[in-house]
């Protein structure tokens, strides 16, 4: 059964959340919910249960047109521990997908389709099995290395490769200093600043400082925020905003100066970042976005130097089955199948941000 959240649940949704099989995710967060408002979607919260088993989720609606409804589930629903299939998991995520293509169609008529997108690895399942259709476009980056956190410092340090041990110590050697900032004004001038030199460079997408203000000042001031920056006799040289939720710690953004690259210091800032998300109670850091594992020695692969800085800090890399749909008229979602590329573009162009 799939039933809306009662008012106590949303109140302590976050802790339910991290209940879930796969401990939750930081998109999962009421605090997530409550930024995404500012960027026109409404969040709704849901629990699917049935014979003792319960799953916390949120879905964000945003109209698209005259079209309908679109429904969102960034990094969920919750089923899967471990990024891994079970008997149990893969029943229930069956019986849920069947059951919500009729609650929401009932729930919101104007309804296109709900996307999921469960942290579930690639070749554990095949989705299509559910009557899921695999979205033309993965919103959030499918491929990703995880540190685990859950030993002592030294025994996590000996696992990175040498090199990347080494550049830390020469950071620190060389008199790189790790600073925690307020995301105050000027600490989301001084990231954003950053983020743009390495745009300058980089010539990757960059939305507008007033979204990354949002949450980086929104989850600082909720205590699942840090900005923290690298700087070297009095001049700062690079930054990073880190995130946490429960046992999860997420690298989120990142930027540095075309200054001092020789000191290395992005490799102490992260080492820094995971000693301050493991001082949190974090088991697991999250480096997000690296290539997809059939481009790993693609040297043109836009997230190729990405990687072989990552990599220094574990080789393996976690790749998810990514963004998935589930149609809810069907009707409906064929006319989006075919307008979507069209309105997306429209939106980007009229509004100077993206959609998602």
């Amino acid at each position: 059964m799939i039933r809306q959240a009662t008012e106590n649940e949303v109140a302590n949704w976050d802790k339910l959340v991290q209940n879930n099989p796969d401990e939750g995710h930081i998109y999962n967060s009421t605090e997530w919910a409550e930024f995404k408002k500012t960027a026109g979607w409404e969040p709704f919260y849901f629990v699917y249960e049935t014979a003792g088993y319960i799953i916390y989720f949120s879905l964000a609606r945003k109209t698209a047109g005259f079209v309908g409804n679109i429904y969102y589930c960034s990094k969920g629903p919750g089923f899967f521990k471990n990024f891994k299939s079970s008997d149990e998991s893969v029943a229930h995520f069956t019986e849920f997908t069947s059951e919500l293509k009729h609650f929401m169609y009932s729930f919101d008529r104007s309804a296109i389709l709900v996307k999921v997108e469960p942290e579930l690895e690639e070749g554990q399942y095949d989705l299509k099995k559910t009557g899921l259709i695999k979205a033309k476009a993965d919103l959030q980056f499918k491929a990703t290395i995880f540190v685990d956190l859950s030993d002592d410092e030294e025994t996590i340090l000996a696992g990175f490769k040498q090199k990347t041990r080494y550049n830390i110590r020469l950071a620190d050697r060389k008199g790189v200093k790790i600073e925690e900032r307020d995301m105050d004004e000027e600490g989301v001038d001084l990231m954003y600043q950053l983020m743009s030199a390495t745009q300058d460079r980089a010539g990757f997408f960059l939305r507008q400082k007033s979204y990354f203000a949002g949450y980086w000042q929104g989850l600082a001031k909720s205590g699942m925020g840090q900005f923290l920056v690298a700087t070297h006799e009095g001049e700062v040289v690079a930054g990073i905003y880190v995130t946490i939720f429960g046992s999860k710690a997420y690298y989120k953004d990142g930027g540095s100066f075309a200054i001092k690259r020789n000191l290395m210091a992005p490799y102490l800032l992260q080492w820094e970042a995971m000693r301050w998300a493991k001082s949190k109670g974090a088991k697991l850091y999250d480096l997000v976005a690296v290539p997809p594992k059939d481009q790993l020695e693609n040297k043109d692969h836009p997230q190729a130097g990405l990687y072989q800085f990552k990599r220094g800090f574990n080789e393996e890399v976690t790749e998810f089955t990514g963004c998935w749909d589930l149609p809810i008229n069907d009707s409906k979602y064929k006319l989006w199948q075919k307008a979507e590329r069209h309105y997306l573009m429209l939106y980007t162009k009229l509004n100077k941000n993206l959609f998602w």
